[in-house]
């Protein structure tokens, strides 16, 4: 006769902690080699291997934040730590955004997406490692969005001027942009362009703009090879920012939504950059430069006729 005690809450726990912990070695495992694969790998095997690397941090974060409190949907799993009220603020949000991003990508992700809220700038920042200075109110990274609660960054006390500042200014669209063109281009695109499209898309949704873009033409434009090699790490953030949304605002301007979406399409090829502009306008990345410095030097651009 087999016997089969009822286990206690202490062994339930010891249990569940052992197999978190031997799943968080395995992922880490995963981790590591779907990094070494990343950058030893054929580049039309590349995009395989990134979607790997995706889900195994993507899992890495759910398993980290397992037992946080959570709101689950039919697109979100949004995990948090602070005030219900806020959460469903972001889940309102994020819904809000998510089926018109899907549209105008023509794409919708299969699995769920994890958002985690973070209560304090503080707290967001040791997520990545970053100092104390950073001032992100939201990260995408890894199939996950990292948002900095609303309370922690907007200073009124009413309710409603919470929700309006939250979807006018908050990163929901942005990061949303962020992850949607992940999963379409299976990470392939450079880091300047993804900050241009999810500037260009946060707009043509709120309204907003991170800076607005008087006196660009007349500035020393970073070169857009150095814009995707050191990004971050630019003496001048405003401006790389600011030239990002203004190259997708060229292409949309002289090419049309269309032709932005044809370079995003023939990236999920795993094209290149420059083939995927050869491909889809017909220039390669010097022809691309020049013809949007002469359209930006010409006062051809404006604002929000670009939109």
């Amino acid at each position: 006769m087999n016997y089969n005690p009822i286990p206690n809450e202490e062994t339930v726990f010891h249990s569940n902690y052992r197999t978190a912990k031997l799943v968080s070695a395995l992922l880490a495992v995963l981790f590591t080699v779907s990094v070494f694969l990343l950058i030893r790998v054929p580049d039309g095997l590349r995009g395989y291997v990134y979607s790997i690397f995706r889900d195994v941090a993507r899992g890495q974060m759910l398993l980290k934040t397992h037992g946080w409190h959570q709101i689950e949907d039919n697109q979100f799993i949004i995990r948090y730590r602070g005030n219900e009220q806020a959460a469903r603020l972001v889940q309102e949000s994020s819904l809000l955004f998510y089926h018109r991003i899907c549209s105008d990508f023509s794409y919708k992700p299969e699995k769920k997406i994890p958002i985690v809220i973070y209560s304090s700038k503080e707290e967001l920042n040791a997520s990545f490692n970053w100092p104390a200075s950073e001032n992100a109110m939201g990260v995408y990274w890894g199939g996950v969005i990292r948002v900095l609660a609303p309370e922690a960054w907007i200073n009124a006390n009413d309710s409603g001027t919470i929700k309006q500042i939250f979807q006018k200014a908050g990163p929901m669209a942005h990061e949303m942009t962020h992850l949607i063109l992940d999963y379409v281009a299976h990470g392939n695109y450079p880091r300047w362009f993804t900050e241009g499209v999810a500037q260009y898309e946060e707009y043509k949704i709120t309204g907003f703009i991170f800076d607005d873009q008087a006196g660009i033409s007349e500035q020393e434009l970073y070169p857009l090879k150095k814009m995707d090699r050191n990004f971050d790490s630019l003496p001048d953030q405003s401006l790389a920012y600011r030239q990002s949304l203004n190259a997708i605002q060229f292409i949309v301007a002289v090419y049309g939504e269309n032709g932005l979406h044809k370079i995003i399409n023939s990236l999920a090829q795993g094209n290149s950059f420059n083939g995927s502009l050869k491909q889809a306008l017909g220039l390669d990345l010097g022809q691309f430069e020049k013809e949007w410095h002469y359209w930006l030097k010409q006062g051809e651009y404006d604002e929000y006729a670009a939109y």
